[in-house]
């Protein structure tokens, strides 16, 4: 059996069925695990020798370079020592030949272990400095081509978790991350052009508002300003592309769904920030701080959906000319209003709440465009 455990004995990694639900060596208070733990404590590598003559188990271990882990082999005694025991009853006159023998098969033997634990080491000292690198290659199917196989396991685990966090996690709900890391693809770096829903949000006269505060003050505003948001963003499931100062630039992705549900995550999002400001700034009125006003603007759109950046930095975002019209949206909303385009409301038109609508040229745009201000649902609890 072959297993891989850190400093304190805690299994990372075994090669045996029946060593599921075991999460320590010497849990079981086995002499011959303990003694092993004991020895690993003292030493960097070396082997030990369990009960009987011969041993009914032997066990060896090799402590690796950077990462805090060790790696263990067990072996009844009989195995070890069988090419020995059995020439010796059969070739019991050839003793001299035999040992010599023994000796060149067990230092070929274990020349390849060797280099298999170095292979393994190597490894995880690449893995210890966040360079994960290919899969190793099982040569065998004896334990340590078991081991190898558990710890590709171990490096896929650690990638795919550290491609979540890095790329999706930090803006966005864990389960919308891992829909998008089910995709084909979904860990390479470019994307595809579809429809999305957009949302653009801006604080009013944000930088008035901080001349009025100290830096500190600021930031520790700003940043519950963001906690309320985030909340919102991602109860709704929005994926944050990117924070533009006190701006947050939002889209909604249909994934398998329809842009229509896309959609109206969106317009529920909006509708729950907004609400979601009036208590903000009842703290902050509590507070005798200057309260805070957003305008909203939310599009739906094509755009460009994907990894954009390098191998070494990436994220989830898009790019295109719908976003380029959101931003201009959310520019034409005052303090409290949510303005969407026609697109959005052709999708919602049986839906919403809508206070007012009006024509305007969007700067950089040749063409007028409706937009419609937008108080919530007709069915209030669609908010929910």
């Amino acid at each position: 059996m072959a297993c891989l455990v850190d400093a304190s004995g805690k299994y990372l990694a075994h090669t045996e069925s029946y060593m599921k639900g075991r999460h320590h060596l010497g849990e079981m208070k086995d002499p011959f695990e303990l003694s092993v733990l004991e020895r690993m404590k003292q030493k960097h590598e070396g082997t030990v020798l369990g009960p009987g003559r011969p041993p009914r188990i032997v066990g060896g271990f090799c402590r690796l370079n950077s990462a805090p882990w060790v790696l263990l082999l067990f072996a009844p005694g009989e195995k070890v020592l069988e090419p020995m025991i059995n020439f010796r009853l059969y070739y019991g006159l050839a003793g001299l030949i035999s040992i010599l023998f023994i000796l060149v098969l067990i230092r070929f033997i274990g020349g390849r272990m060797v280099r298999s634990i170095r292979e393994i080491s190597r490894a995880a000292d690449n893995v210890a400095n966040g360079n994960y690198g290919d899969p190793l290659q099982a040569k065998t199917t004896d334990e340590i081509g078991q081991l190898i196989g558990s710890f590709n396991k171990m490096v896929k685990g650690l990638k795919e978790r550290d491609f979540i966090e890095n790329t999706f996690g930090r803006y966005m709900d864990r389960e919308i991350a891992k829909e998008l890391l089910s995709r084909p693809n979904a860990m390479k770096l470019g994307g595809e052009k579809r429809e999305v829903a957009i949302l653009m949000s801006d604080i009013r006269d944000f930088t008035t508002l901080s001349e009025s505060l100290n830096p500190e003050g600021t930031i520790r505003v700003i940043n519950h300003y963001f906690s309320y948001m985030i909340e919102a963003i991602h109860k709704h499931r929005g994926i944050i592309v990117d924070f533009f100062g006190d701006s947050v630039l939002v889209f909604f992705d249909p994934l398998q769904n329809p842009v229509a549900t896309a959609t109206r995550q969106a317009v529920r999002c909006g509708v729950d920030r907004q609400a979601r400001m009036k208590r903000f700034n009842e703290e902050m009125k509590a507070e005798r701080l200057p309260e805070f006003k957003m305008g909203i603007g939310i599009n739906v759109g094509d755009a460009v959906v994907g990894n954009i950046g390098s191998e070494l930095r990436a994220k989830y975002g898009i790019v295109g000319q719908a976003v380029n019209i959101t931003n201009r949206i959310q520019a034409e909303s005052r303090g409290g209003q949510i303005l969407v385009s026609e697109s959005v409301y052709r999708y919602l038109e049986q839906d919403l709440r809508v206070k007012s609508s009006f024509e305007v040229l969007l700067k950089g745009f040749k063409e007028r465009v409706t937009l419609f201000e937008i108080e919530g649902f007709l069915d209030e609890t669609t908010h929910s």
